[in-house]
């Protein structure tokens, strides 16, 4: 019982202690492009064959990456964005690479519910030792014990997972209002995931590809974001914690 209750509290103890993160936008970079910062945190703008590109890679732990992406169409044709053609590349300290897992949307949604569900098997079992343990070891303080199962079902409440979120839009009203052009609000997604979009020129769209880092393999990320034929290349290294 004991040991139990102590995998238990180990399980709460991670789950509590994730981080979120953001990754700086490296010193060399293939092809113009430019750095950009909102609400303090950077990301990178690419301007090419009638796209205007802005991107931000995030993290949640060392291993849950959300791709932040805005797109503008700046050209005068339509171009469908697929969003499940990103590439993304891990590099080790010794510049060996591994591809890193990109997420369709409905993949994603169908790879959390499931580990979701894994967790909350975990969050029922554990809940159900912890109960026991601490109704034998504190029979006689009723009281004492109903705070503690308070204390664990609000914490519980916290396995939650959000969308790390910068809104790259306001960064690109500014630069485009600047060139007397309008500019539409951006289309985005109710759940944040990117999926297929058709572009029309003036209009704009902004959400998150989800990525699945690998161990060893995040000193440097290479990121591909195809945009009208054109894929647009950054790279991101010093993940660096969000204060």
């Amino acid at each position: 019982m004991r040991s139990a209750l102590l995998l238990f509290s180990l399980i709460f103890s991670l789950s509590a202690c994730v981080s979120t993160y953001y990754y700086r936008p490296a010193a060399s970079q293939p092809g113009q492009k430019e750095a950009v910062y909102t609400r303090g945190l950077p990301g990178l703008r690419s301007q090419q064959f009638g796209a205007d590109l802005t991107a931000g890679l995030s993290a949640r732990g060392e291993k849950d990456l959300s791709l932040l992406v805005y797109i503008y169409n700046d050209s005068d044709s339509a171009y469908t964005f697929h969003p499940e053609d990103v590439k993304v590349t891990g590099y080790n300290a010794s510049n060996q690479t591994q591809p890193l897992r990109v997420f369709g949307a409905e993949e994603y949604i169908r790879w959390k519910n499931t580990r979701d569900m894994l967790i909350a098997s975990a969050v029922v079992i554990g809940t159900v030792v912890t109960v026991v343990a601490i109704s034998e070891a504190t029979s006689n303080n009723n009281h004492r014990s109903g705070r503690n199962a308070d204390r664990i079902n609000s914490r519980a409440e916290n396995f939650a997972i959000t969308l790390d979120w910068i809104d790259w839009s306001m960064y690109t009203a500014v630069t485009i209002a600047a060139n007397n052009q309008p500019l539409r609000e951006p289309v985005m997604p109710e759940d944040g995931l990117l999926r297929a979009h058709t572009l029309y020129p003036g209009e704009a769209i902004q959400g998150v590809v989800k990525i699945r880092g690998k161990a060893n393999f995040m000193e440097h990320i290479l990121v591909e974001v195809p945009v009208n034929e054109v894929y647009h290349k950054f790279v991101f290294e010093n993940r660096t914690p969000v204060r």
